[in-house]
């Protein structure tokens, strides 16, 4: 059965390959806004006055209407399939990125141009990706959604050196338009020639059939049975509260090991470290889900930011210490969201996968734009980012303790082929 299943395996991979490319780029992309945000802080406080709160407080805006938006987005994703979304999407979101650039001395506009930003976000979330290489992947799905959300490491590798190194060089306006015009670069011709989901292509090939997949191909809860269900509540709680502690400590990294003393510049290297760190344990997440129960695997791993926590809040300034805390934060993050999106498949089913994880990805965007915003103004009202940081102990190992008791899956001897 073992060979059956890497057999399987391996000729999903030979054709599905391009999905899972251009979903990294296109999840990366996604990132950006919240890796960005954190270098900004300094330069837009410098220039304009704001407070840390009021800056951090552009992606809450995103946050928000992200959640009222994504079941309505995974709705439309299970209609009109993911490319269809995917690429206006990512063409609108690197020009309103660019926007940004645009912020005047006024607070309003900056929020103005974060409504921009979160008016075009929706298009782009992880269920976009995440139901497409669901859809194209069985047997392989955990390894294939691991290096897929791998997207989120390269995110956050890549931007704080990157928009440090744009500050530097050209001031933080053009650090905007540059960051835009470089990401549509990239991903777009991926989308293009390699992005798809099962019902983009049923619908290449049957074209008198102007609808996805229909429902009743796929198996699974009812939305409103997954919905109402404990398992549903108990997910979307975990997810949604150690994504809030985990956003929290990575948008203010820089500022955090700044405040101890830390350059800049060796703040931005060490939280690059969460990329690099991030793609082992999506990887090592990955193969494990596919062997093991997903909700031991998440469980464990998402209780590592408590400790990261502890280590930033015993040793400041000290640079193995950081780098070993911003280590473990990136372990975790990288089996935290592939987790959460192979758990909902094999909880509730494919059937409804875009309303039902669109609506646990809305709240997880809701609490991760709000996590910045209470860390911030927590350092306004105090000057120090401890509070933040205490607040994370109890509150990672709440939601491991959340996915560690979910339990089996349901006919969890069944082959996952038989949802498709």
């Amino acid at each position: 059965m073992a060979g059956k299943l890497d057999g399987s395996a391996a000729a999903e991979w030979r054709e599905g390959w391009p999905v899972v490319l251009s979903s990294i780029f296109g999840i990366g992309l996604l990132t950006v806004y919240v890796y960005t945000t954190g270098i900004m802080i300094k330069p837009l406080e410098e220039e304009f006055g704001w407070t840390r709160a009021q800056i951090s407080s552009g992606p809450t805006i995103v946050a928000v209407i992200g959640c009222i938006a994504a079941p309505f987005m995974g709705a439309a994703i299970d209609r009109f399939g993911p490319r269809r979304i995917a690429i206006p999407g990512v063409i609108f979101l690197c020009a309103a990125l660019a926007l940004l650039s645009q912020a005047g001395p006024s607070i309003w506009s900056w929020w103005a141009l974060w409504f921009v930003v979160a008016i075009v976000h929706p298009f782009i979330k992880p269920t976009v990706w995440v139901a497409a290489v669901s859809s194209v992947f069985s047997s392989g799905r955990g390894f294939a959604l691991a290096v897929a959300l791998c997207g989120t490491s390269v995110g956050s590798m890549v931007t704080p050196i990157l928009t440090n190194t744009l500050i530097d060089s050209f001031g933080w306006r053009l650090a905007y338009v540059f960051t835009g015009a470089i990401w549509v670069a990239v991903v777009l011709p991926l989308v293009l020639f390699g992005f798809y989901g099962a019902n983009d292509k049923h619908r290449v090939k049957t074209k008198e059939q102007p609808e996805a997949v229909p429902a009743a191909a796929l198996s699974g809860l009812s939305a409103r049975e997954a919905l109402l269900s404990a398992k549903f509540a108990m997910v979307a709680t975990a997810a949604s509260v150690i994504s809030m502690c985990s956003v929290a400590m990575t948008v203010n990294l820089v500022p955090i090991f700044s405040e101890d003393g830390i350059s800049r510049e060796t703040a931005a290297w060490i939280a690059g470290v969460t990329g690099v760190s991030g793609i082992a344990g999506k990887l090592v997440g990955g193969w494990l889900i596919d062997r093991f129960n997903a909700g031991i695997i998440v469980g464990t791993m998402t209780a590592m930011p408590a400790f990261s926590a502890l280590l930033m809040i015993f040793f400041p300034g000290d640079i193995p210490v950081s780098i070993a805390a911003v280590a473990l934060l990136g372990f975790a993050l990288g089996v935290e969201f592939d987790g959460v999106a192979y758990l909902t498949g094999r909880h509730f089913g494919l059937r409804n996968f875009g309303l039902i994880y669109g609506t646990i990805a809305g709240l997880v965007a809701l609490l991760s734009g709000i996590g910045p915003v209470l860390a911030n103004h927590a350092y306004d009202v105090t000057g120090s980012y401890l509070p933040m940081l205490w607040a994370v102990v109890p509150l990672a190992l709440m939601s491991g303790l959340l996915f560690l008791v979910l339990g089996p899956y349901p006919d969890e001897s069944d082959n996952p082929a038989s949802e498709h």
